[in-house]
């Protein structure tokens, strides 16, 4: 049976202990983590002292991930950063850790530095044991490259269902890398931005999502990765919720989309 998970930060400001303490109240069985932040080092045992599993650690990215193709020290010091959190999953015993390959804006080509940098990050990934989700974004063009041409047990997909739906519907993902998945981010939107609204609250067709996502590669965990904009006119429906009827609202979702 699948499990669900949410990722750590959901819209409600408040301290990471009590994010995950409403995450496991709603009904969770894990979570996942953003790798950027001060405390994250404790916080793989704080989720699990919590009953939470960890699913994977999301890399820190925005534009400074378009370093990787660039020849120069930004590019190498952002290889560096991506193998600080191979080395952290392992030492917290987590199986996976998600990677932008690029940027969204601003990317540039495909670029022998790049994939050497990328193979260096797969030699070390092998040695720890650790698996690399590489995410679907606004360009298909290096995530393809990687999939297609470095050959590696632990190089694989992770799935965004938002990003596909804004800003490349018609490429079918799952069809094309699906059996390599490793990870899945649950997200909708209504294919004008990526507004990180829960399933169905979009206009994404969940019953053809759902149905790729069981032709895939089997994986653990569904995890949803909801970062709403309580400003943007598309999250009206959340903003007199709190933060745990939120996350029970999450849940009930989640179920029509495991089952």
């Amino acid at each position: 049976m699948n499990k669900v998970g949410m990722f750590s930060w959901f819209s409600y400001p408040m301290t990471i202990q009590k994010r995950f303490e409403l995450i496991k109240e709603a009904g969770f069985d894990a979570t996942s983590l953003w790798w950027a932040e001060a405390d994250r080092n404790s916080q793989p045992d704080m989720a699990r002292g919590i009953g939470l599993e960890i699913d994977n650690i999301h890399a820190p990215f925005h534009n400074m991930a378009n370093n990787l193709w660039l020849d120069g020290v930004d590019g190498d010091d952002y290889l560096n950063l991506l193998i600080s959190c191979v080395n952290d999953c392992n030492v917290h015993d987590i199986e996976t850790v998600v990677i932008h390959a690029t940027g969204f804006s601003n990317v540039p080509a495909i670029s022998q530095v790049g994939i050497e940098r990328i193979k260096k990050l797969v030699d070390f990934a092998e040695k720890k044991e650790v698996n690399l989700a590489f995410e679907n974004l606004s360009t298909l063009d290096h995530l393809d490259y990687i999939l297609t041409n470095i050959d590696s047990e632990r190089v694989g997909f992770c799935y965004d269902s938002g990003h596909e739906h804004c800003g490349h519907p018609d490429a079918n993902c799952l069809k094309l890398y699906g059996d390599k998945l490793f990870a899945i981010h649950i997200d909708d939107n209504f294919g004008d931005a990526d507004t990180h609204l829960l399933p169905y609250d979009g206009t994404a067709n969940w019953e053809k999502i759902k149905q790729d996502i069981k032709n895939s590669r089997k994986i653990k965990y569904y995890t949803l990765e909801v970062d709403f904009n309580p400003n943007d006119v598309h999250s009206d429906i959340y903003k007199k919720l709190s933060a745990l009827e939120f996350l029970q609202l999450a849940y009930n979702k989640m179920q029509k989309v495991i089952n």
